[in-house]
């Protein structure tokens, strides 16, 4: 937390209250009167702490303390079977129009928390940390759309991302390289929308999850080594080749 008099207020608030992880904070227009800080400033903070993990917005539900929880998650069937390449068809048909609307009708304290997310994403040095701040910087741009149904089914695409072998993926992806090449391609992406320029806001996400795309294409077809069974004259399945061969096809991502 920045060493800030409205973050102060807030930390003092909390205390006062006894608010703990999973209670609801106050509407944003009674909370500022209680704190005696401008809308504008409250937002920022909250943006600040929500990037943080320290509280989650639900759409039409309020602003809560804590990190997300799973059960807050959307969890739908269609969600749960989503291949990690489905979820990129899914992404790249949503996010690069949603950078474009993020253009027009982010706020000041929008732009502000989608920079920060991007610096914060370009300094890591590790996958879960980067991973973290991706997510918050796709977040960010999500929430800066203004439009709920947008953003329900960015969260929806979010929930299918996370029951997906995403997690080995990104390991396996998530490269010093590609995610310093995915740091500027975000760089690109929050200027545009700093920019108020939509139509090379909704290039710029495109071309980044496109380059994620055939990353994710290149690992799959370097984990997708089981050989094809063929039937013999004994009428028994045999795979292509001795399995102790098998390991030696996967191939690396270049």
């Amino acid at each position: 937390m920045p060493a800030h008099p409205a973050a102060h207020r807030l930390e003092a608030h909390l205390r006062e209250v006894g608010l703990g992880p999973g209670d609801r904070l106050l509407p944003e227009r009674q909370l500022t009167a209680r704190l005696g800080i401008s809308r504008r400033a409250l937002r920022e903070l909250l943006g600040e702490m929500e990037l943080q993990g320290r509280i989650w917005r639900g759409v039409g539900q309020g602003t809560f303390l804590g990190p997300k929880p799973a059960t807050a998650r959307r969890t739908a069937p269609a969600a749960q079977a989503s291949h990690p390449l489905a979820v990129m068809e899914a992404r790249m048909t949503l996010e690069p129009a949603m950078a474009s609307l993020a253009a027009i009708k982010a706020t000041a304290a929008d732009i502000a928390a989608i920079a920060r997310a991007a610096g914060r994403g370009a300094e890591t040095s590790d996958e879960r940390s980067w991973g973290r701040w991706d997510g918050a910087f796709h977040g960010a741009i999500a929430r800066a759309c203004h439009n709920p149904l947008l953003l329900a089914a960015f969260e929806t695409v979010e929930a299918a991302r996370a029951l997906t072998d995403w997690g080995r993926l990104r390991a396996a992806i998530t490269t010093k390289p590609m995610r310093q090449a995915s740091a500027q391609e975000h760089a690109a992406i929050a200027a545009a929308i700093a920019a108020r320029d939509a139509a090379a806001a909704g290039r710029a996400m495109r071309a980044h999850l496109q380059s994620v795309h055939l990353a994710i294409q290149s690992e799959e077809a370097g984990w997708n080594d089981t050989p094809e069974p063929r039937e013999h004259a004994d009428g028994h399945a045999h795979t292509a080749e001795p399995a102790e061969r098998a390991p030696s096809r996967r191939t690396s991502r270049p």
